[in-house]
């Protein structure tokens, strides 16, 4: 991310129309800043738990062909879900990284259900699996297709996930266009784990103004509801972001079409069937959305937005919330740049903090559900592109973990037990592991 995040050059405060980022940034105090004083705002997302609602119906979208979608009931747990955990209990998590494997360009990972693998994208358009702690195995290239890596871009294969009604893996990249697109494909795999290039289906497209802020963030429910995050596309200086019209600056709710291209609307979607609104948009207000997560216990979504001129931001939206706007750009993190503009239902993050404080690019992680380390479950993990890891427990605290990962993180992911990996530019993956017991 290095070149996802990095080389930002910024414009005025609270706009940010170029093709860079800055990044991640506030208080460097182990408290989050709950900040819900903004003008008019509603109060910062709360801790929440619970199935996703909802299912879907045909709606027109900007693809080719939409069809009937399949109704799946909302699954239910009898286990008790761990909460975010006390700060002092993420504090007494004893930590270290652990290099896993090289890919380089890394910008996402989903864990396959079918067979445990772990597949990864390549910036460049390159999609690589990781079979049982085998070598890294490039299955898949579409750097064809794919915007060419330069350094400092946001542009290109930015994300991928599994569906688990049907199995298909999902990526996100943009085009190879001069005015390059965002495009949401499908692929069948084969008995060995390869993407059969002849049963590509053409999701959605999403027409790009700009450069930068392409979010590529993708996440499903168990019934194959599709969750895609969505950058204000960098060429309005946010005001995409607030057009209900346009799929930019938000979080996208769809399903996938089980039988061919295109998708349907949940016909709970909280602006289906208004005038000048798009029925697939869930959420709006965002900048870049980047390190987008479902949490598969709660249903919860968490989020890093990376900002512009001075503030990163965490934002947590609890399962079966919607309709929720963050402000952007009226407001970037906690700091209101424009008074007047605010929206009078903004939702403040859960955290924030200056670039100042901590560094340029917020990298949005993940809920640790794994059993290595006991202390960090329930607990929110994100990072710094600069390689500062922290986590979010109760009451949104933030808590320095205490140990960095090689820079620039680019992304995190879940293993297929759990565990968390991080992603860099330049040095492969990461497993944020129980720290090894002194001699």
């Amino acid at each position: 991310m290095a070149a996802l995040l990095a080389g930002a050059s910024l414009t005025a405060s609270g706009c940010g129309g170029d093709d860079g980022d800055a990044g991640p940034a506030d208080s460097a105090a182990a408290t989050a800043e709950n900040a819900t004083s903004l003008p008019g705002s509603l109060p910062a997302a709360s801790p929440g738990s619970g199935p996703d609602a909802g299912a879907a119906t045909t709606a027109s979208g900007p693809t080719t062909s939409v069809g009937p979608a399949t109704t799946a009931a909302p699954t239910t747990t009898t286990t008790p879900v761990a909460p975010l955990p006390p700060a002092a209990t993420i504090e007494s998590a004893a930590l270290e990284v652990r290099h896993l494997f090289d890919v380089p360009l890394l910008t996402a990972l989903a864990s396959r259900p079918a067979d445990g693998s772990i597949y990864v994208t390549s910036q460049g358009g390159q999609v690589s699996r990781v079979a049982n702690g085998a070598a890294p195995e490039q299955v898949l290239d579409l750097s064809s297709l794919v915007t060419a890596y330069q350094p400092g871009s946001e542009r290109g294969m930015l994300g991928i996930a599994f569906n688990p009604v049907d199995g298909r893996m999902f990526l996100y990249y943009t085009d190879d266009d001069p005015d390059p697109d965002s495009h949401v494909v499908s692929y069948a795999l084969d008995a060995a784990g390869r993407p059969d290039p002849a049963s590509v289906r053409e999701v959605l497209a999403i027409d790009q103004p700009g450069l930068g802020h392409k979010g590529g963030g993708l996440a499903f429910t168990p019934d194959g509801t599709l969750f895609i995050a969505s950058g204000d596309g960098g060429g309005s200086n946010g005001a995409d972001a607030q057009d209900y019209s346009k799929l930019l600056g938000g979080i996208i709710r769809i399903v996938p079409n089980a039988d061919g291209p295109g998708y349907t609307v949940p016909p709970d979607n909280p602006f289906v069937g208004q005038e000048g609104r798009a029925p697939e948009m869930w959420a709006k207000g965002l900048r870049n959305p980047w390190g987008f997560c479902r949490d598969n216990a709660t249903g919860d979504l968490w989020w890093g937005d990376v900002g512009n001129n001075t503030m990163e931001e965490v934002d947590h939206l609890p399962a079966g919330t919607s309709g929720t706007n963050y402000g952007w750009p009226a407001v970037e993190g906690t700091q209101v740049n424009h008074p007047d503009a605010v929206p009078p239902d903004a939702v403040a993050p859960v955290f924030a903090y200056n670039h100042s404080d901590i560094g340029p690019a917020v990298i949005g992680g993940c809920v640790y559900r794994g059993a290595a380390s006991p202390a960090l479950v329930g607990a929110y993990v994100f990072a710094d592109m600069t390689g500062q890891l922290f986590a979010i427990g109760a009451d949104y605290q933030m808590v320095r973990l205490g140990i960095a990962s090689p820079a620039p993180v680019t992304g995190w992911g879940i293993a297929p037990d759990g565990e968390l990996i991080i992603l860099t530019m330049n040095d492969g993956a990461f497993h944020l592991a129980p720290a090894t017991p002194a001699a």
